[in-house]
């Protein structure tokens, strides 16, 4: 029996244009009014279960800042007869290009060229994920979301800007509970539209203005939702945010508003010596920091992440005296930070740390070792692939693979002998290409 049919209109350069997607047709204009009047009268219940909207995105402004943050509005507004349900979540961007329900913008200057994209890469890890609620949007209603156009390009001079904003939203058979990913959609509202508006310069005094209602949300401890206001200060740090971050990263343990971790990478993004010292003094367990000591650990462990990615010779010293004097639980990410630096002085503790008698450290120090993207680390890995704890011996595996990009399997519960035949076939690879092999070096994660 037919559902309804699904209409749907999307503004692109302020005109409307027909879409097409999802198992429904839909058309716009007269066209899909005479579609739906004869669908009415051959089936009744079509006219009772109208699926319709109008989605697009839209600025905010027609000018900002150069410094401000650049909001790109998404509405849809369900003009049928039907409810629907579609998910919706905080909008800080997630990673994974693959999750369907991701808004998509592309920026270009005035000459046409590219923006460039500030996104940390995933090196290998998650790709990211997202919490999503359910919004009801019955006939009538409208629903909007600000999405911070600055996550998706880097805007560094005045000028005029234009950007390609996409989403594809799947809608959903409106019920109590979320809808069930299962479940094929009604219908998809798409949207696409092409937008422009000018940057303009800014003196410091207008940029603390224009932060000033982003601060006050962080401050007030009654305000329900700091999330947008996080995201701001984080995404686009000014010097004068520095104390404010600083105390967000810092802030006592009952303090759940915003994520600590997220104040570190404001911290890093705004990138002068005093935000790094900030991050160092975090790091080392300075006192002055609020928050308990499990806490603390998983703060100071990303610090010092994020000092290895800097790779600022500055504070390797205070590096190398943590890898000596930093707690079991924080030890590992110093060693792996070390191997960034490629340094002498790293590159001694790290060899060393490979005769340790802890197996911990002896894994961490091969990953550090991994980090310095040279060939002279490579016989140090061979000879792990012997060493007694099989934990060490996948892990050696898994560094010559990433250095090598030798696609050699080794089972996640090889035994002795197994490790052993593996251990033999690397040694032969190594044998026969060491002398012209290449490394293969990675793209940086972050771009502090």
């Amino acid at each position: 029996m037919m559902q309804g049919m699904a209409y749907g209109t999307c503004e692109a350069g302020g005109n409307e244009m027909p879409l097409a997607g999802g198992s429904a047709m839909r058309l716009s204009g007269p066209a899909a009014l005479f579609l739906f009047l004869v669908a009415s009268l051959i089936f009744p219940e079509v006219a009772r279960a109208q699926v319709s909207y109008v989605a697009r995105f839209a600025l905010e402004k027609q000018a900002f800042l150069l410094g401000e943050p650049i909001f790109c509005r998404f509405t849809i507004l369900n003009t049928g007869t039907r409810t629907f349900a579609f998910s919706y979540r905080t909008p800080t961007r997630v990673l994974n290009p693959e999750l369907e329900t991701e808004p998509r913008f592309s920026v270009t200057d005035e000459t046409g060229g590219g923006v460039s994209d500030p996104a940390p890469r995933p090196c290998g890890g998650a790709r990211g994920s997202a919490v999503y609620g359910s919004v009801t949007l019955p006939p009538g209603q409208e629903h909007s979301e600000r999405w911070l156009l600055n996550q998706w390009a880097r805007f560094v001079r005045a000028g005029r800007y234009r950007v390609r904003a996409e989403r594809r939203l799947p809608l959903s058979a409106a019920k109590s509970a979320p809808p069930e990913s299962s479940q094929p959609p009604l219908a998809y509202a798409l949207a696409i539209n092409e937008l422009s508006f000018e940057v303009m310069p800014a003196t410091e005094q207008d940029l603390q203005a224009a932060f000033q209602s982003y601060v006050k949300v962080l401050e007030d401890r009654a305000a329900r939702n700091p999330a947008e206001a996080v995201l701001v200060v984080t995404t686009l740090p000014q010097p004068f945010l520095l104390e404010k971050l600083v105390a967000m990263a810092t802030a006592p343990a009952r303090e759940s508003r915003w994520d600590r971790q997220q104040a570190l990478e404001g911290l890093a993004r705004l990138g002068t010596r005093a935000a790094w010292e900030a991050i160092l003094r975090i790091a080392r367990g300075e006192p002055g920091q609020r928050v308990g000591a499990s806490e603390n650990n998983a703060l100071r462990a990303y610090a010092i992440l994020l000092l290895g990615q800097k790779s600022d010779v500055a504070f390797l010293p205070a590096l190398l005296e943590l890898a000596s004097t930093a707690p079991n639980e924080l030890r590992g990410d110093v060693l792996r930070a070390l191997g960034s630096f490629n340094d002498l002085r790293a590159n001694q503790i790290l060899f060393e740390r490979l005769h340790s008698s802890a197996t911990n450290d002896r894994v961490n120090a091969i990953l550090g070792l991994k980090n310095l993207e040279s060939k002279n680390a490579i016989p140090a890995l061979l000879a792990m692939l012997n060493d007694p704890d099989a934990q060490v011996r996948q892990v050696a595996h898994f560094a010559l693979q990433s250095l090598t990009g030798q696609k050699f399997k080794l089972s996640r519960s090889a035994s002795r002998s197994e490790s052993a035949r593996m251990a033999a076939r690397w040694h032969a690879w190594w044998r026969e290409h060491g002398a012209t092999f290449v490394i293969v070096r990675q793209p940086p994660c972050q771009d502090w």
